[in-house]
């Protein structure tokens, strides 16, 4: 069973179950305690499990929806993603800082890190961002937007999100998308999410791009940010050399975080 499937599958299991130990869920996916600690932090991560002593419990009813495509979507280049993570908060977040925060699985994955951070002031329009940094953040000063409640993302979408970024105003936004050219710059596939997105870089002073590697040189829809307004952009080392050059010709500040 490659991970991916393991991880659905031990999802699937928890829902069911409510929680169980470490040790069993070994004996039932006849892997290691080893293995099935790292799958479940991987899940933890992504906000589908909180880990306990020893086990795991599911986290109920705001992660039900979709399962499958976000637990793909979280774990699929999962250490890529954390090594972003783990960038992004030691180079582009300082003590005091006001942040926000997009639904993609790679800005999520900047939250763990965080902790060791000071008096932040964090906001979103995604439920699941949201709920990591309650779990993660409980000390940080934390901004939900309303807006319409997109059941596929599990995001808040629409006028009432938009305009809520017009009142706010932040140091630095951290956001993703589902590809990045040069002449197209980042994009994504939801257009209402890409609205807020770009309600959000509007009211930012500064506006980091993370994506992992992977999407570099994919097109996609709808643009989020072109590629001469784009201040950084943070992937991991899987991007070539000769992505690099590209991206450094351009005129982009190009961070590369090591796996």
């Amino acid at each position: 069973m490659l991970p991916e499937a393991r991880r659905r599958a031990i999802l699937s299991h928890l829902a069911q179950v409510g929680n169980d130990t470490i040790i069993e869920m070994g004996k039932r996916f006849h892997k290691s305690t080893m293995t099935i600690r790292r799958d479940l932090k991987i899940l933890q991560q992504a906000g589908y499990v909180t880990m306990s002593h020893g086990g795991a419990i599911y986290n109920g009813d705001a992660f039900q929806l979709n399962e499958t495509h976000h637990i793909e979507r979280a774990t699929i280049r999962a250490a890529e993603k954390r090594a972003i993570g783990r960038y992004v908060a030691e180079n582009f977040v300082d003590d005091d800082d006001v942040l926000f925060l997009d639904s993609g699985t790679t800005v999520r994955a900047i939250i763990p890190f965080l902790q060791d951070k000071r008096n932040l002031t964090i906001a979103s329009n995604s439920i699941r961002t949201i709920d990591a940094l309650f779990r993660y953040l409980p000390e940080s000063a934390i901004l939900c937007t309303g807006g319409l409640l997109s059941s596929t993302a599990q995001t808040l979408v629409g006028p009432v999100a938009e305009r809520f970024f017009e009142d706010f105003f932040a140091r630095k936004a951290f956001i993703s998308g589902v590809g990045f050219t040069i002449p197209a710059g980042l994009a994504d596939s939801q257009m209402l999410d890409t609205a807020v997105k770009k309600a959000m870089i509007r009211s930012a002073e500064t506006t980091v791009v993370v994506i992992d590697s992977s999407k570099i040189g994919s097109p996609a829809m709808a643009q989020v940010l072109a590629t001469r307004d784009i201040q950084a952009l943070v992937t991991d080392d899987g991007i070539s050399e000769s992505q690099q050059q590209e991206l450094l010709d351009s005129g982009i500040d190009l961070h590369v975080a090591p796996v």
